[in-house]
């Protein structure tokens, strides 16, 4: 059996009492174009440029069952589904059934534990330790992109935004720069982990729980040392939440080790992912001169290319959307990345326009678990537009450099792993 169009016209609500929830089909059922392949997560060419797919499901299938057959991933992928589901915290959990969340790991915890965990940290997060840490930004930033800009050209990625998000994240939190490339791997390593141990990805036999422990051990000494004298920080501040006993111990290293990991990971991405555009359109180096500039293209940025393209819940009861039944034990995927280019939210959605009158994107989640960090994000990415405004007059490929995207794993992040880039000073 084939399916031609699914899903109701956009907008309309299906009253269960009026009408019964409708099975979402598989991929592999739908009469997709023939330039198109089903659409799958875990497609390498598809996590590459997955914008073609989304649009066709919006249009033919705004929930499809995609993945395995016989432990399908609910995929959705309009505006209105996917805010309506992040926002729904009773039909939609954060933790996968039947496991445990480590302690602090905020992005899998649902309330309770997790209204008592983000109230206590954000309160970690006060104005003049936010205030406090854009001078030493702005000073990262200008260091390393001289340094790029006086090469003249270079891996964008492993030379500018990798090294650069690194030593931020490491100063806000007052890790040693000289251990981030280790602390980097281990990111990654952990993420892997974690995506099997509380996203249900499929396990290939390389998760490893060993740079888990490696990374939240670092942090837990990061923590004591922070003890000893708090200063007015961001790990000074969540550092009197375990003195003070609002947090435990296990906690505040959980909430540190997902602060790193986060914090550089998904701004890495971001960074490279504006300065991709800005190769292929550098008519906008003029824009980042005004004064209001950088934040703008940053916004529409974070809608047009976020770092970050799905969210993941799980439902631990039947459950519906958009008139579709998403049965008990389902694994959701919400598709900001497709959200964020809904006609029927946002006009023109696939032209760059900073100016747009509608910026509400999802570009930094939705709900409860909207990004804590994006403060950091913004203030950052924002410090790189800036600089590059005011230094670059020319900005192109360079070609002898490939320009890889990233790809594999359980297609949460959309980016470049390589960019070759030449830059010329203004």
């Amino acid at each position: 059996m084939r399916w031609a169009q699914a899903g109701p016209t956009y907008g309309a609500e299906i009253m269960t009492t009026l009408a019964p929830l409708r099975e979402a089909p598989l991929s592999t059922e739908l009469d997709w174009p023939d330039r198109m392949t089903p659409f799958t997560p875990f497609d390498r060419d598809i996590q590459a440029d997955p914008i073609e797919h989304y649009r066709w499901l919006r249009a033919n299938a705004p929930i499809v069952r995609a993945g395995d057959p016989a432990a399908p991933l609910y995929i959705v992928s309009r505006f209105a589904d996917v805010t309506e589901g992040l926002r729904d915290a009773t039909q939609f959990h954060s933790q996968l059934p039947g496991t445990t969340t480590p302690p602090g790991f905020l992005l899998n915890l649902d309330p309770p534990d997790h209204t008592r965990l983000r109230k206590a940290a954000s309160s970690a997060f006060s104005p003049r330790a936010v205030a406090a840490l854009e001078p030493r930004i702005i000073e990262l930033v200008r260091a390393r992109w001289m340094y790029f800009l006086d090469a003249g050209r270079g891996d964008a990625m492993a030379e500018f935004a990798s090294p650069l998000t690194i030593a931020v994240i490491s100063s806000v939190l007052g890790v040693p720069v000289e251990h981030s490339e280790q602390m980097r791997d281990w990111t990654t390593q952990m993420i892997d982990y974690l995506g099997v141990l509380l996203r249900g990805v499929p396990d290939d036999g390389s998760a490893d729980a060993g740079p888990y422990r490696a990374l939240t051990g670092y942090m837990n000494n990061v923590l004591d040392a922070a003890m000893q004298s708090p200063q007015d920080d961001v790990v000074g501040n969540i550092a009197r939440l375990r003195l003070d006993g609002v947090l435990t111990a296990e906690e505040t290293t959980g909430f540190v080790t997902i602060l790193f990991s986060a914090g550089h990971e998904t701004t890495t991405l971001l960074t490279g992912n504006c300065i991709d555009f800005l190769c292929d359109h550098p008519e906008w180096l003029e824009f980042l001169r005004q004064p209001d500039g950088p934040g703008q293209f940053l916004n529409e940025m974070l809608r047009y290319r976020p770092p970050v393209h799905r969210l993941t819940r799980f439902t631990h009861e039947d459950a519906s959307l958009a008139g579709y039944r998403i049965p008990a034990g389902s694994s959701v995927r919400f598709l900001i990345g497709s959200a964020n280019r809904d006609e029927a939210a946002f006009a023109d959605p696939d032209v760059f326009d900073p100016l747009r009158s509608n910026s509400a994107h999802a570009g930094f989640g939705y709900g409860m678990h909207m990004c804590m960090g994006n403060w950091l994000a913004r203030l950052e990415v924002r410090t790189i537009l800036e600089t590059i405004g005011q230094t670059v007059r020319r900005i192109e490929r360079d070609t002898t450099i490939p320009r890889v995207p990233l790809t594999g794993g359980a297609f949460a992040t959309v980016g470049l792993a390589a960019l070759g880039v030449r830059v010329e000073r203004l």
